[in-house]
C-alpha cells in the first residue's frame, strides 16, 4: 500500500508515510523555538498585548509633535516676511541712497547699513537660532511627557496583573523602580537600534536633552547654509570646526546685500519699493526651505563621491611629514579653513546625494523621532516580554 525506503545494513525498510511524519515533528519542534507563546509564555504575551495599543498611540502623538514644532519655525518666517515692505523702504530712502554713495568711499559701510535695517525691520541671526532651538527643545519637552504618561500608564495597567509578580517583573511595584529599569533598557539597546535607524544622535536619543539635541541640530544646519549659501571659509569653519554655529550676520543678511545693491543701482520700475520686498520675500522663503529641508542633490550637480579636497596639491601641507618646513600661522591657518570648507561641502553633496532625506529641521526632528520611538518601544518589549534580561 505504502511505497517502502531502504534504511540501514540489515536492509530494512521504512513506510515513507513514517518517514514524513518524522521530518514534519521535527520541523513543528524546530518551529516552536521561535514561537513567541513558547519563548515568552501567556502572562507576558497578555500584557504585551494590553499595552501596545498606548505605545502605538504615543508614537503616532509624538509624530505629530514633531510636525507642530516644525510648524513654530515656518510661523516665525511668515511673521517676519511682513516686515519687507519697510525693508525695503529703508533700503530706497534718502538716508539709504546716502548710504549707498557713502559705501563708495568707505568699503563695507553700506553692506552695514542693509544689515541693520535686515534686523530692524526682519530678524536678527540670534532670533532665528533661537527659534530653531525652541522647536527642537519643544518637540523634546512635549515628547517627554507624553513618554512619561505612557510609562504612567503601563505601570497602572500591569502593576495589579500577573506580570508583577516575582518571576516576572516586580519592577511593577514601584514607580521609580520602573522607570530606572526602562533607562537602562534603552542604554543596553542603543547600538541595535541605532543601526536599525540610521540616527545621526546617538546618546542624546537615551539622555533626550533639549539643549544638547538642539545644538547639534542647529550646528548641523548652520554648516549645511554655510555651504549651500556660499559663505566664506571663515564662517563656516567657525561653525564647522567648533560644533558650533552663530548664524552670524552674514550667514542671514548675505543673501539680501548683492540683490539689494542691484535694485538700488537699477532702481526702475513702477513700484520699486514693492519688487524689492518680493524680492527680499523670496529670498527668505529660500531660506526658510533650506533650513527646514536643506540642500538637494539638485544643488550639488558637480558631486564627485571619489574626490577629496586632500587630492589637491595645495593642502597637502597640512599633511606634512615630520622635518619639512611649516608654514607661516596665517597661511596655515587659511588653508585649514578652506580645507574645512571643501570637506564640508564634500559631506554635505554626499548626504544630498546618498542618502535624500536626512538633512534640514523637518527631516532630523523626524528621524529623532523615528529613532526614540523605536527605541522606547524596544526596551519596553525587553522589559515586558523579557524582564529586563537578555
Amino acid at each position: 500500500m505504502f511505497t517502502l525506503l531502504r534504511a540501514g545494513p540489515a536492509g530494512r525498510r521504512l513506510p515513507i508515510f513514517c518517514v514524513t511524519f518524522g521530518l514534519a515533528a521535527g520541523l513543528a519542534l524546530a518551529m516552536t523555538s521561535y514561537c513567541p507563546w513558547y519563548r515568552y509564555g501567556p502572562v507576558r504575551l497578555r500584557a504585551w498585548k494590553r499595552v501596545t495599543p498606548r505605545i502605538e498611540q504615543a508614537a503616532a502623538d509624538t509624530r505629530a509633535e514633531a510636525e507642530a514644532s516644525i510648524g513654530q519655525v515656518g510661523e516665525f518666517f511668515a511673521e517676519r516676511r511682513k516686515g519687507a515692505r519697510a525693508f525695503a523702504a529703508d533700503v530706497l530712502s534718502l538716508g539709504g541712497k546716502w548710504e549707498f554713495v557713502r559705501g563708495k568711499f568707505e568699503t563695507g559701510s553700506h553692506e552695514r547699513y542693509i544689515e541693520e535695517c535686515f534686523e530692524r525691520r526682519l530678524f536678527r541671526p540670534d532670533e532665528l537660532k533661537a527659534v530653531i532651538e525652541s522647536a527642537v527643545a519643544r518637540f523634546v519637552s512635549e515628547a517627554q511627557g507624553r513618554e512619561n504618561r505612557l510609562l504612567v500608564d503601563i505601570r497602572a495597567d500591569l502593576a495589579d496583573g500577573e506580570l508583577a509578580g516575582q518571576d516576572y517583573l516586580p519592577a511593577l511595584h514601584s514607580e521609580e523602580e520602573f522607570r530606572l529599569r526602562f533607562q537602562a533598557m534603552l542604554e543596553e539597546i542603543l547600538p541595535v537600534v541605532g543601526r536599525d535607524v540610521g540616527a545621526t544622535v546617538g546618546r542624546e536619543v537615551v539622555s533626550f536633552v533639549g539643549s544638547e539635541i538642539a545644538a547639534q541640530i542647529v550646528a548641523e544646519i548652520g554648516t549645511s547654509l554655510a555651504v549651500r549659501l556660499g559663505l566664506s571659509g571663515g564662517i563656516l569653519g567657525t561653525g564647522a570646526y567648533s560644533g558650533t554655529v552663530t548664524l552670524g550676520l552674514g550667514l542671514v543678511a548675505g543673501i539680501l546685500v548683492d540683490m539689494a545693491l542691484d535694485w538700488i543701482m537699477r532702481e526702475a520700475g513702477y513700484d520699486p519699493e514693492g519688487e524689492i520686498a518680493a524680492q527680499v520675500e523670496a529670498s527668505l522663503a529660500r531660506l526658510e526651505s533650506l533650513i527646514l529641508d536643506g540642500p538637494t542633490a539638485d544643488d550639488f550637480p558637480d558631486y564627485d563621491p571619489a574626490a577629496h579636497p586632500l587630492a589637491d596639491p595645495k593642502f597637502r601641507v597640512l599633511m606634512l611629514p615630520r622635518g619639512e618646513p611649516i608654514p607661516d600661522d596665517a597661511t596655515l591657518n587659511a588653508l585649514f579653513l578652506e580645507f574645512r570648507s571643501l570637506q564640508a561641502r564634500l559631506e554635505l553633496a554626499r548626504a544630498a546625494h546618498e542618502k535624500p532625506g536626512t538633512l534640514g529641521l523637518r527631516n532630523q526632528l523626524r528621524r529623532l523621532d523615528e529613532g526614540r520611538s523605536k527605541l522606547r518601544e524596544s526596551a519596553l518589549r525587553r522589559l515586558i516580554l523579557e524582564g529586563g534580561v537578555r
